[in-house]
């Protein structure tokens, strides 16, 4: 048997203010919540409410529950809108604006009327009320008819008007504008040409008001012939929003078509993510840096470019937009590209690479053992798993990743993608890793030269080694140790330890690109000797050119074309150096970019000895540093408690004490 919902007869005898409470009893919350809205006359969402007893349903009968309802202030109404508008559009207002709040505070308006004077009459136009606001009363009516100055309107008819509230214009008064008292309106074109900005002025008494074709005829007067709002001028006039600007007109701005991209739908860079266990050991099974793809799988799709649109100012003029800019999706080895060129699919399964911009699928070759007298050294145009070792005085080359279980001894590995060496690098100063475009991972690195354009991680330590890294070098395991060598990154060299107390030579370089600094050097080189030529050539054509002005007699048909020769060599000379010197100043600013927050991070110890190069900074260790990070600033290297790789610091260095290195 239902529970009929009921309000206690006492409480429906409250003052209905917004401070009241009332108490519900009702089958279920929402069955509450409507019978207490309806009492304060109120939308749900505006209520709060507190359980007393909560219902529960039995076999043969239920229990209503039993709820306290109150009405949320206004300020609190709002409160969490505005939370979630601090999060989705950071602060902008845009769930919280005048629309919003029309939609969640109660709609009572009250009636509104309008007398108009125009050339055909008067016209009287009552609004209804909507909600609890109050209708228009004849009084109103009279006090508004008087303010006009209208006369002699038959009281009768008023009545009806008033008594329909059709929000129709009804004429009340065949009464003509006076003379010299109509409306007026004031214009404002903006600068570009883009807005007319109309402010209402209202008649007085007696005067003829303002038509929507009035103001449109006074803007076409002054040459606004495009983007009138007729709509907005109506609601401006009806409503009688007088001595307010507001936009009669607006043009079109031009819209410039969105370039051309290309979706991945595979990944085209690799973070290295693995795990530490309690011991600080590394599970490079998890890696995740190997993508494989199905034949016919999907790799990436290229969306057009699109087209701009063109604007249109007030005036009628068009205004340029630019289309947007087209690409290439890139062909890669083991891919195919749709005849029109924007899909590009796998044709072999395989793992997936991203170089050189471009996506190939590479088949791996797996070798089961060593590097060795039996297999000789190993080239291959795709990925190389190998389950040993790569001894000594052998090459392994790979299009490429390259992973290997063993160790990798006085021998060289290079690889286009990501090299994995699961035991460690003893080189004996004769072995070279180096990648082109991907990380180098092992558990250790020993007497070897290892280059990348990425990251270096590795776990127990770096011994006596040179390394050049386009990103990183993390040494970060039980035993994560820097000792002697040259160690060279663009962003951060960190490690639990770094020197010994032997004060090996041990220098840390951060904020210069190795191999950008390398090209660099090319290209100035370049630049020079092209420099060079063109000086020489100039020398000539001066010559030439001194010898046609002062005996232009003599001066042959051969001589003007060998003059005409080298003043188009010295034109492609002089392009030549300015390519050239772009390029370097290209280098130069995606350097300073990837270097601009170098730092060096020590976990534990710094030992004295060790060599700090931070960008142009340099500082030599002198006593033993606990636990700090070392960056670059105003041209000195300077010290802060010791922050993370990732960024995050440890809990029992709460200080943020920061002082010059001296």
């Amino acid at each position: 048997m239902s529970v009929t919902a009921l309000l206690s007869d006492e409480l429906k005898e409250l003052d209905r203010k917004e401070t009241e409470e009332v108490e519900v009893i009702g089958e279920s919350i929402e069955d509450c919540l409507r019978l207490a809205a309806e009492y304060f006359n109120r939308k749900i969402h505006e209520l709060d409410y507190r359980v007393i007893k909560r219902g529960k349903k039995k076999l043969f009968f239920s229990e209503p529950f039993h709820i306290r309802v109150t009405i949320i202030p206004e300020d609190d109404i709002l409160s969490e809108l505005e939370g979630l508008d601090e999060k989705l559009t950071g602060g902008a207002g845009k769930l919280t604006n005048k629309d919003l709040r029309e939609i969640i505070e109660p709609k009572d308006k009250d009636g509104f009327a309008s007398v108009k004077i125009f050339r055909t009459g008067v016209f009287l136009t009552v609004t209804p009320p909507q909600g609890n606001g109050k209708p228009v009363k004849l009084d109103d009516i009279a006090k508004r008819l008087s303010y006009r100055g209208v006369s002699q309107v038959e009281q009768a008819k008023v009545k009806k008007i008033v008594e329909e509230s059709s929000g129709k214009p009804v004429l009340i008064s065949n009464q003509k504008p006076r003379p010299n008292m109509e409306a007026s309106m004031v214009t404002d074109i903006s600068t570009d040409q883009m807005r007319a900005m109309v402010t209402l002025i209202p008649a007085k008494p007696g005067g003829r008001d303002l038509e929507v074709q009035d103001i449109v005829n006074a803007l076409k007067s002054i040459g606004v012939i495009y983007g009138t709002k007729e709509d907005l001028i109506k609601k401006y006039l009806d409503e009688e929003k007088f001595n307010i600007a507001f936009p009669a007109a607006e043009g079109d701005p031009p819209v410039n078509g969105k370039n051309a991209e290309v979706k991945y739908h595979v990944r085209t860079e690799k973070a290295i993510n693995f795990r530490e266990d309690a011991s600080g050991r590394v599970d490079y099974k998890d890696l995740d840096l190997i993508e494989n793809v199905v034949v016919g799988q999907l790799l990436a799709e290229k969306i057009p470019a699109q087209p701009g649109k063109m604007g249109r100012n007030l005036y009628g003029m068009l205004l340029p937009a630019n289309d947007g800019k087209d690409l290439e999706l890139k062909q890669g080895k083991g891919t195919i590209l749709s005849e029109d060129r924007r899909k590009l699919t796998a044709e072999v399964n395989g793992q997936v690479l991203y170089l050189s911009g471009r996506l190939s699928v590479e088949t791996v070759y797996r070798i089961n053992g060593d590097v060795g007298i039996k297999t000789g050294n190993v080239t291959f145009l795709g990925s190389i798993v190998i389950t040993g070792n790569v001894e000594d005085n052998y090459h392994v080359k790979a299009a490429g990743n390259i992973e290997i279980f063993g160790t990798v001894q006085k021998s060289v590995v290079e690889a286009d993608g990501d090299i994995v060496v699961r035991q460690g690098i003893t080189g004996r100063e004769e072995a070279r890793i180096e990648s082109t475009g991907g990380n180098i991972v092992a558990k250790f690195i020993q007497n070897a030269t290892v280059i990348t354009d990425k990251d270096i991680i590795v776990q127990e330590g770096i011994m006596h080694s040179n390394l050049m890294a386009g990103g990183r070098v993390i040494c970060r395991g039980k035993r994560a140790q820097i000792v002697g060598g040259v160690i060279q990154a663009t962003r951060l060299i960190a490690a639990k330890i770094i020197g010994s107390q032997a004060n090996p030579q041990t220098e840390l370089i951060v904020g210069n690109n190795p191999k950008i600094q390398k090209q660099i050097q090319e290209y100035e080189a370049k630049r020079a000797e092209n420099q060079t030529k063109k000086d020489q050539l100039t020398k000539t054509l001066k010559t030439l050119q001194a010898r046609r002005e002062s005996d232009p007699a003599s001066f042959t048909t051969e001589n003007a074309e060998y003059l005409k020769k080298l003043e188009a060599g010295s034109n492609k000379l002089t392009k030549r150096i300015e390519e050239y010197t772009e390029e370097i100043q290209t280098l130069t600013a995606y350097m300073e970019e990837q270097s601009a927050h170098g730092k060096v991070s020590v976990e534990k110890t710094l030992f004295g000895g060790v060599v700090l190069k931070i960008k142009n900074a340099e500082f030599t260790v002198k006593n033993e540093v606990k636990a700090k990070t070392f960056l670059e600033e105003n041209g000195q290297i300077r010290q802060l408690p010791y922050e993370d790789p990732e960024g995050q610091k440890k809990d029992w260095r709460k200080k943020r004490g920061r002082s010059r290195v001296s």
